[in-house]
């Protein structure tokens, strides 16, 4: 299938800065909840918990001018004042993977885990779900949001306070939010996120609860996702598998195949030297 991998990597920021652009402000003065630009280049961080990798990242490091342009040194050192663990994706996809990769090894970082993304074109799913699940889109009401903040925080086994950057998506504009039950009379065990900019749809994680997996929730989230996708009219939609997902997430990697999502490309996640960043000497500066 053809794709444009500058608009899903513009549409991939877009994603992830709404999450922190949601959260209530108390969050960002107590929590260290923070999104910040250089250029093309992203940075997002979540103090409280600068263990979890997963809440730090500096994206579009591969982005034209990134490095040229000095945005990705300067937001390594916005990253490094804030001492948390971050990584940085760079997809070898864009044009500057290769200058990005240079950069980082030079300066100490090293490769961690990869990631994939995964593309389909925006018909309507084909595959059958089981019609017993019920599946609830999330509205106006921000008490529906909780639900969806403490599936998705205990789902990814991440701490609760991480939950803030779920909990208002549904009120934001171009985000689809959906929960599902495994019958009418019981409670939300999984979760579905999209968001929709410019005739592309990006997927977040299907996200259910240990007890409730196996039993075609995620599927049938999926199923829903890239039907509202379809009647609003998108021409792409995509999903990225990363590090964490590749081997204990099977299960959604084969729903996404079936559902006709192809390989686009694939990157990897760099991490910072092991050196404390006080601690880096003057030469990995810059």
């Amino acid at each position: 299938m053809r794709y444009d991998s500058a608009v899903l990597e513009r549409v991939a920021q877009r994603f992830r800065r709404d999450m922190w652009d949601s959260v209530v402000p108390e969050a960002v003065s107590e929590s260290g909840v923070e999104v910040e630009r250089f250029g093309p280049v992203q940075a997002t961080a979540f103090g409280d918990l600068p263990e979890v990798h997963l809440l730090q990242q500096i994206q579009g490091a591969a982005e034209p001018g990134a490095i040229e342009g000095g945005h990705l040194a300067a937001a390594v050192e916005w990253m490094r004042a804030r001492e948390v663990d971050y990584r940085i994706p760079v997809a070898s996809g864009r044009p500057g993977a290769a200058e990005a990769e240079s950069w980082l090894g030079v300066r100490g970082y090293e490769r961690g885990g990869g990631w994939v993304k995964l593309v389909r074109d925006g018909s309507p799913p084909e595959f059958h779900v089981d019609p017993g699940i019920v599946i609830y889109r999330l509205g106006q009401d921000e008490a529906e949001g909780e639900g969806l903040s403490t599936i998705a925080a205990e789902a990814l086994e991440i701490p609760l306070v991480a939950g803030t950057l779920f909990f208002s998506l549904p009120q934001r504009n171009g985000w689809h939010c959906y929960t599902a039950a495994l019958g009418p009379d019981e409670v939300p065990v999984a979760t579905g996120s999209m968001l929709i900019a410019d005739g592309v749809a990006q997927l977040g994680a299907g996200t259910t609860l240990a007890e409730a997996r196996g039993r075609g929730c995620n599927a049938a989230l999926l199923h829903r996702r890239l039907l509202d996708a379809h009647r609003a009219g998108c021409h792409t939609v995509f999903v990225e598998v990363g590090e964490c997902d590749l081997g204990s997430w099977s299960a959604v990697t084969q729903n996404l195949r079936r559902a006709g999502f192809e390989e686009a490309y694939e990157g990897r996640n760099w991490q910072r030297p092991a050196l404390h960043p006080a601690q880096v000497p003057d030469r990995f500066s810059g």
